[in-house]
């Protein structure tokens, strides 16, 4: 019942969500992803709990709904919003990933970043 469920990064994700029972708890780049899922295994160690580390590609933090939240007025913390803007900054600036730079775009223009 009380276990840690995550899956590998693929090659358009952007971020890593940490959910614990069913909440998000944390929201990263993907390049944290490791670290993340340590932090994970040792929360978990110490307290039981269903924890999820999730990577996330650009639409499925829109399923999530992590892009409105970081649009709308006081959903996530100053840090967090900068947090999400600054990793699409940086995928469009330095990924060579097409698909990806075109989605942290799209994030961005919807946020209100890009116009």
């Amino acid at each position: 019942r009380h276990r840690l469920t995550t899956v590998a990064p693929g090659k358009l994700d952007l971020f890593v969500a940490t959910f614990l029972d069913g909440r998000l708890a944390a929201l990263g780049p993907v390049t944290e992803y490791d670290a993340a899922l340590a932090k994970a295994r040792s929360f978990l160690a110490e307290r039981p709990c269903q924890v999820k580390v999730l990577p996330l590609t650009g639409r499925e933090a829109r399923g999530f709904g992590l892009y409105e939240r970081a649009a709308a007025p006081e959903p996530l913390s100053p840090n967090d919003q900068a947090l999400i803007r600054d990793t699409l900054l940086r995928v469009c600036c330095e990924s060579n990933d097409p698909d990806a730079r075109a989605d942290a775009i799209d994030l961005l223009t919807t946020m209100g970043v890009i116009q």
